[in-house]
């Protein structure tokens, strides 16, 4: 089934309950939060990609596709 399944990481939220700002990016345990959700969701897929609204470039280290949220 992995290999056929792509994961979309929903990464498009305001973090309004968070302070604001770049929800994806802020840190738990010295990690942004996106690299959690990443490690743990990679295994289980074929491909990953990212749905956020913003600047893409900010998510260039991250060398997966970034599919805009308006």
């Amino acid at each position: 089934m992995a290999a056929e399944t792509l994961g979309l990481v929903l990464a498009g939220g305001l973090a309004r309950r968070m302070g604001g700002g770049d929800k994806p990016l802020k840190l738990l345990g010295g990690r942004p939060l996106l690299d959690h959700v990443l490690a743990r969701l990679a295994p289980q897929v074929a491909a990953l990609a990212l749905n956020a609204n913003g600047d893409p470039a900010r998510f260039a280290a991250y060398g997966l596709p970034v599919i805009a949220d308006p």
